[in-house]
């Protein structure tokens, strides 16, 4: 038997554009996922490989092409792939067939064993899941997948999602070409922090020059296109080197010059005449007229006028735009280097050209300018209330996972703390551990890494003892992340963080008329909720659970409690699920709030995926109407 060989990282990128590429030229959707499904057998050395895609009513998920299938839709929340889909997890398993999920009938309809399978989520440039990569019986020597097959098809899905996106969204297979070649540029962008809107004002700015030099509509618009290129060779270029703050070494600067070759590499083989145009901007728009330039040295007119012209908008934007090296420079200091650069960087006449035109390029800067939102800096609360720093039962854009603001010094959880606190997040203190997932204890890392050098003194990290020890030995390790609870501040000779363990039921004061207790909950690791009690008023938050049968005791017996934040992660159509995870449904929070008989209490909801928000809030309005809940975001607050 021969067995797949393993592939080199140029191999991998190859392979990579040579499909992507392929696809710039396809009219039809099922081609297209037809050949996204081959990079990705190709990058895994699978023997078969299914794109998945999630339909427009997010109820289902659905194939055109599958190798060695006809076309399937199925409900999203089937299977192995519907699990992955579901809970945004990537999926690697040996043998199927020991998997609960796996349908063997598929199988026995089709003659084919299936052994091995991985499944890799696709995630848009919103952070929202639009469908899945299945592949499935590694043809390698072990039969199975690994780590390596994994980080790949990770690599193809970015790729994969960003092409279905273009497709979906072009109207004419013309728009849907140049949304492809595009969508390649952005990437490469994205990759590097740069600004969103580059590549567009690059493209316009090309197009503006290329007709004041001379050049037809056609072949104008034609660079305008491909400009968007320039910079596709930084996909290879380590994060390391291409996000790196401040100035390179020369061997950094060496690696990362090697863009351009590496650029050129993935699109001339090409005959068509976008990507041939694309090859050209991606290998010569370094280059500088006086010759001094990479990677050929090359000077004056023997640098092709896509080099010239794409050299020019592309530092014009760049040094107007804020990079991770640099802030952005006024318009005076950008227009004085141009005239120096007159004849040295830049194609003298090219340059007389951009200030003839000026008036144009400020226009199409100011129509595709980068929009940053300010986000409204959050206040302090003072009174009896709790602030939700992450309301999510995942992280995605603009959902946040599990924090509460207590006061300045104490939070509760600490899944979403940079986001949520911004600067505040350095006064922190003390942080109140419910348990160890990640979603609820992931900025405990962060937190250091951001406000190292602002620290005093230690955060302290109250927990169960159980919990303490799953975060020493699993995460903060010096294996995952670093063991701040051995680093000293630099401010002080006190250590990073330290752990204090808890005792279920003992109250502990945060301040003269502040209190935290924690109870038992029940979910699949040892677990807490806690009741944040300020004067004589008092909110108890479930944290991850399952049973609220002593919950519900705890709420009849305190009337100190006049606020409830439960957990309810899923709908109620995937109750096994919960039940498997230890996470309520709509239904089965319906069921066990019956046995509540407080009525005055304020009820609200927290820990919803957001991928099933919408579904979950009709469920909770139809199912837990009696008790009048209310479904927590992000920066909201509860008075108690």
């Amino acid at each position: 038997m021969k067995h797949a060989r393993s592939l080199s990282a140029n191999e991998i990128l190859e392979l990579i554009f040579i499909h992507l590429t392929e696809v710039s030229a396809l009219r039809n959707h099922d081609d297209i996922i037809g050949v996204l499904a081959n990079m990705g057998r190709a990058l895994t050395s699978s023997d078969r490989c299914t794109v998945w895609v999630i339909s427009d009513d997010k109820k289902k998920i659905w194939t055109k092409v599958a190798h060695g299938m006809d076309a399937i839709e199925i409900p999203i929340d089937s299977g192995i792939v519907g699990a992955a889909i579901m809970n945004e997890e990537k999926i690697i398993l040996d043998d199927v067939y020991k998997d609960p999920r796996f349908n063997p009938d598929i199988d026995k309809q089709t003659g084919y064993v299936t052994k091995s399978m991985m499944v890799i989520p696709m995630f848009n440039n919103d952070d929202e899941i639009i469908g899945a990569f299945q592949v499935i019986n590694h043809k390698g020597e072990k039969g199975v997948f690994d780590q390596r097959d994994m980080d790949r098809l990770m690599l193809a899905s970015t790729y994969a999602a960003e092409t279905l996106v273009a497709v979906k969204l072009a109207e004419e297979i013309v728009e849907t070409q140049r949304e492809v070649v595009f969508t390649m540029g952005a990437v490469g962008e994205s990759r590097s922090k740069e600004t969103g809107n580059h590549v567009k004002r690059v493209a316009e700015y090309s197009k503006i020059l290329a007709l004041a030099y001379g050049l037809s509509k056609e072949e104008a618009e034609l660079l305008k296109q491909a400009s968007p290129m320039h910079d596709i060779g930084k996909v290879a270029i380590p994060d390391a080197v291409l996000n790196k703050p401040g100035r390179f070494n020369a061997e950094e600067r060496a690696i990362m010059d090697t863009h351009a070759e590496l650029g050129y590499k993935m699109t001339n083989n090409s005959e068509r005449p976008l990507l041939k145009a694309a090859s050209i901007v991606a290998y010569e728009h370094h280059e500088k007229w006086d010759g001094t330039g990479y990677p050929q040295g090359n000077s004056g007119k023997d640098i092709h006028i896509y080099g010239r012209i794409t050299a020019i908008a592309d530092v014009f934007d760049a040094l107007g735009s804020d990079r991770v090296y640099k802030k952005a420079w006024d318009d005076d200091r950008i227009l004085n280097l141009f005239k120096e650069e007159r004849g040295k960087h830049f194609d003298p006449d090219l340059i007389d050209m951009f200030f003839e035109n000026l008036d144009a390029i400020f226009e199409v800067r100011e129509t595709f300018k980068d929009q940053f939102i300010e986000e409204p800096k959050q206040e302090i609360y003072t009174g009896n209330s709790v602030r939700i720093l992450g309301a999510y039962g995942t992280k995605a854009k603009g959902f946040g996972t599990s924090s509460f603001f207590l006061n300045e010094e104490n939070v509760i959880d600490a899944g979403n703390l940079l986001v949520g606190l911004e600067s505040n997040a350095s006064k922190i203190k003390n942080i109140w551990i419910t348990h160890s997932h990640l979603d609820h204890i992931s900025d405990i890392a962060y937190v250091i890494d951001n406000y190292f050098d602002e620290f005093k003194q230690s955060i302290h990290i109250h927990a169960l003892p159980q919990t303490i020890k799953a975060i020493q030995e699993h995460f903060l390790n010096d294996l995952i992340w670093p063991d701040f609870s051995k680093i000293k501040l630099s401010n002080s000779d006190e250590m990073c963080i330290t752990y204090t363990a808890i005792e279920l039921d003992q109250e502990y004061a945060l301040s003269d008329n502040e209190s935290i207790k924690a109870f038992k909950t029940d979910h699949t690791v040892p677990s807490c909720g806690y009741i944040y009690k300020k004067e004589q008023s008092a909110v108890l938050i479930t944290a991850d659970t399952y049973s609220l049968e002593n919950i519900i005791q705890i709420i009849d017996n305190d009337i100190s409690i006049k606020s409830v934040v439960i957990e309810c992660s899923f709908p109620s159509r995937m109750e096994k699920l919960a039940k498997d995870s230890k996470h309520l449904t709509p239904v089965l929070l319906a069921e066990q709030l019956k046995n509540l008989k407080r009525t005055e209490i304020d009820l609200y909801i927290n820990h919803i995926k957001p991928l099933y928000l919408e579904e979950m809030t009709e469920e909770i309005n139809e199912f837990c109407a009696p008790w009048k809940p209310k479904i927590l975001k992000d920066g909201e607050i509860i008075k108690f």
